[in-house]
């Protein structure tokens, strides 16, 4: 059954469902995340979506993640909803679904779109529809992250899909036993790459502790105000992702631009490398960013669904389907 993948990204979302035994096809606008896609994942096309007819796919499933930045917490509010130029691209899965007409719908968008616009226009094509927020960190991804997850179905029950999903809970494992193999000095090997900290920043590294950033951390009275005044004394009114160093166990946060922000290693006074970011994220060591320069691929993997969890959804979403058809 071919899989369509819209706002396919560097395939967070369609690796999953590859992973699954899906035969997956990708529609990216960036060329570079296309070429990653293509790299790892299946078939890409390096496209806007509104640009492409959908007619002469016949997709079995279409899954998506349109951008979330018109609707995300990290971007500013006189910015997001209808001020921001990416909003009302979800419209563009519905198209697509009139188009192709697959058996299923998959969208995954962050907590503050509202799926119910959607929902009506998948109903009003034939489609049974269901949206779930969903904690990734059920399902094997040692994260904060929360996503809204929206299932539609011809002829089934999306209920079913989010009960077996349910049922492959998995507990996250510690930050740090994800990374903790990858040598203490980035060398480049396998994505293991950095960019270098400018030195009036690095002087404030080891003063955070895991799980804090520089502003959690000055609030919190850990950081002395003699310690790079410069620094300290706007620590306050700095983001609470800006210098944030990932807890060794518990759940971290996903930095939207983990490189400018400079997401920092639990242990070792440095930023995050991509093979470490993208461990955290679940991501195998197989999948090769190489297309892409450090800075985009580290904000391409903090925007991406943690393929554990797309595999599982993948699962859960075959099983439903299967059950469909067996017994319409």
């Amino acid at each position: 059954m071919l899989v369509l993948d819209l706002f396919a990204g560097v395939g967070g979302l369609g690796y999953g469902f590859r992973s699954a035994g899906f035969e997956v096809v990708g529609v990216e606008v960036d060329p570079r995340k296309a070429e990653a896609y293509a790299l790892n994942v299946g078939k890409s096309i390096s496209a806007d979506v509104r640009s492409v007819d959908f007619s002469g796919f016949g997709a079995g499933i279409l899954i998506a993640g349109p951008p979330c930045r018109p609707y995300s917490a990290a971007t500013p509010k006189w910015r997001r909803g209808p001020l921001h130029p990416e909003y009302g691209l979800d419209a563009e899965v519905a198209r697509a679904a009139e188009e192709t007409k697959p058996a299923a719908v998959v969208v995954e968008e962050v907590p503050l779109w509202r799926p119910a616009p959607l929902a009506g226009v998948l109903r009003r094509l034939g489609y049974s529809v269901r949206a779930e927020a969903v904690a990734f960190s059920k399902f094997g991804a040692p994260t904060l992250r929360k996503r809204w997850v929206l299932v539609a179905l011809r002829g089934g029950r999306p209920a079913r899909v989010f009960r077996e999903l349910g049922e492959m809970a998995e507990a996250p494992p510690r930050p740090i036993d994800l990374i903790s193999d990858l040598p203490r000095e980035p060398d480049g090997a396998n994505d293991h790459r950095i960019c270098q900290i400018r030195s009036g920043i690095r002087e404030l590294i080891p003063l955070i502790p895991p799980g804090h950033s520089l502003a959690s951390a000055y609030r919190a009275g850990l950081i002395p105000r003699g310690a790079a005044v410069k620094y300290v004394e706007d620590a306050g009114k700095k983001h609470s992702y800006w210098l944030y160093r990932v807890p060794i166990e518990g759940l971290m946060k996903v930095v939207p631009h983990p490189r400018r922000s400079m997401a920092l290693h639990p242990i070792y006074d440095r930023m995050l490398s991509v093979r470490e970011l993208a461990r955290l994220m679940t991501y195998p060591d197989s999948f090769s960013f190489r297309p892409l320069g450090v800075d985009l691929a580290m904000r391409a993997i903090a925007e991406s669904v943690p393929p554990k969890f797309s595999s599982k959804l993948a699962l859960a979403l075959a099983r439903a389907i299967g059950s469909t058809c067996r017994n319409p």
